[in-house]
């Protein structure tokens, strides 16, 4: 059901049917946006690794001005642990286990990665991915996190002035959502998060062209 490659990265590539139908499930019943999110989703060295690389990595300003926050281009890191999975998630297996992890019945492919820090008084205004269809995919490596800190993904209610989901972003979880017409942000990382940064590597996957 999944490519053989994914079973070096995480320990869902090997569970049981039923978790596998109970994660579909719980997709499918995402509501207004469609989503899931799983933790302790990598084996555990494999998480740590990334998290050691990602505080190695090499960070710049996003290009675009409004988004207050660092990106790491990946054609600018030397190897490691982030560069190995950024790649894994670009490839042909790492679109196909997404789509077959949460059900999508439409081919998908790789159309961007993204790795970000978050500094204090940084944040992520709202924004909407794409108009296409297909998945984000968002893994996080930030440790410690505190509710203090913020640097929650939260997604705006339609018809209410309320957030309609917030998501913490929990050492070694991933948040799968449709990514077509969904406002979200993420919140100001806060002075409490002094001396630590918030970690995320986003994958946009959606319909092959």
């Amino acid at each position: 059901m999944f490519p053989p490659s994914a079973t070096a990265w995480t320990r869902l590539a090997s569970a049981s049917e039923a978790l596998h139908a109970a994660i579909r499930r719980e997709f499918a019943a995402g509501g207004r946006v469609l989503h899931v999110c799983l933790r302790d989703v990598l084996f555990p060295e494999r998480a740590e690794a990334m998290h050691q690389a990602l505080r190695a990595a090499s960070f710049v300003r996003h290009h675009h001005g409004a988004y207050a926050l660092h990106i790491a281009p990946l054609d600018q890191q030397a190897p490691s642990a982030l560069t190995d999975f950024c790649a894994w998630l670009k490839s042909d297996d790492g679109a196909a286990f997404h789509a077959a992890l949460v059900g999508w019945p439409h081919p998908l492919e790789t159309r961007q990665v993204q790795v970000s820090r978050m500094e204090v008084g940084e944040h992520f205004p709202e924004h909407r991915d794409t108009d296409e269809e297909g998945l984000a995919v968002v893994y996080n490596f930030t440790r410690p996190w505190e509710d203090r800190f913020g640097g929650v993904l939260t997604f705006r209610h339609p018809e209410a002035d309320a957030d309609l989901m917030r998501v913490p972003p929990l050492f070694n979880s991933v948040f799968i959502f449709r990514a077509r017409g969904a406002p979200h942000r993420v919140t100001e990382w806060t002075s409490a998060a002094q001396g630590h940064q918030r970690y995320s590597v986003t994958a946009f996957i959606l319909a092959k062209r």
